[in-house]
């Protein structure tokens, strides 16, 4: 025992003692502020380091590069596409004129005096009855108010508000249509108009028929091209049963249009055709003046 207090052993412990109880007795009488100090000089190069690796780690990805190299790629690939998404855009917009024009060449074929002017349809008005609608084309396209619509089916409407980039469209639907028809088969003529009664139903009023008319469901209904409005021989609808009308002479037949109106994308504006505005047309209501001639 007398040997370990001799030794060299003894004298390091007993030295670290001294010092510690130095410390211990300058931070009592001095406060806490010495051993933070002491503390803070032993771990503030420890988390500098810390912090040095942990910025390091964050400023590299998985792939190895910088976080400007991650973000520079980023705004390529945004921007490559973007490129793609009006690329799209162009050949659907591309892919729908040809399919319109296929549609309508045969007809241009058939009629060589027409002058057409492509349109899509571009709004509806929820509140509009007899599903009128916008199209995207206007006087800038050589569009008139009155110039009759049509699809590769047959007839659809009448623009009755022309503006240079856009159009509204009556449809035959409207109350505001007539349109002077005939029975392909029979010959019988009348007015091709709309009703609320029937526009629901996506159908119109063939009106004054006389008794005499031999007209019967399955008949193809044309325009007669009476009035210069419309051009001759533009398919309307199809008989779908005649009527009677109560306390009145004449007959009604239904038509039911071969275009479905309420689902209408892509139309056809006539804006020039052999006859146009030959006879003109009296005013249906002189009230309305958007409201059109009658046939």
């Amino acid at each position: 025992m007398r040997d370990f207090f001799k030794g060299r052993s003894f004298k390091v412990l007993a030295g670290a003692v001294l010092v510690l109880l130095g410390v211990v007795l300058f931070t009592a009488a001095t406060g806490n502020s010495f051993l933070s100090s002491l503390m803070g000089f032993v771990t503030t190069p420890v988390q500098q380091l810390s912090n040095q690796a942990a910025t390091a780690a964050g400023a590299v990805g998985p792939s190895g590069k910088t976080i400007e190299e991650l973000e520079a790629e980023n705004a390529e690939l945004k921007e490559k596409l973007n490129q793609m998404i009006a690329l799209t855009v162009d050949y659907y917009d591309i892919k729908r004129e040809n399919e319109q024009n296929v549609k309508y060449l045969e007809l241009k074929e058939q009629k060589k005096d027409y002058q057409f002017a492509l349109a899509s349809v571009i709004g509806r008005d929820p509140a509009d009855l007899f599903y009128g609608f916008t199209i995207d084309q206007g006087s800038l396209s050589g569009i008139e108010k009155n110039d009759p619509v049509i699809t590769d089916r047959g007839l659809v409407g009448w623009v009755s508000a022309v503006y240079p980039t856009y159009s509204h469209v009556t449809t035959i639907l409207s109350p505001e249509t007539n349109v002077s028809v005939l029975d392909q088969v029979t010959q019988d003529t009348g007015v091709a108009a709309g009703s609320l009664e029937y526009a629901e139903a996506g159908q119109v009023e063939m009106r004054f028929l006389t008794a005499e008319n031999k007209l019967k469901a399955g008949d193809i209904i044309v325009t007669s091209g009476v009035g210069g409005v419309y051009p001759g021989e533009l398919p309307v609808g199809e008989v779908v049963e005649k009527r009677q009308e109560e306390n009145a002479d004449s007959i009604t037949a239904v038509i039911q249009p071969y275009e479905d109106i309420k689902t209408l994308t892509n139309v056809c504006v006539i804006t020039e055709f052999l006859g146009q505005g030959s006879t003109m047309p009296e005013v249906a209501s002189p009230d309305d003046s958007s409201s059109q001639a009658e046939e």
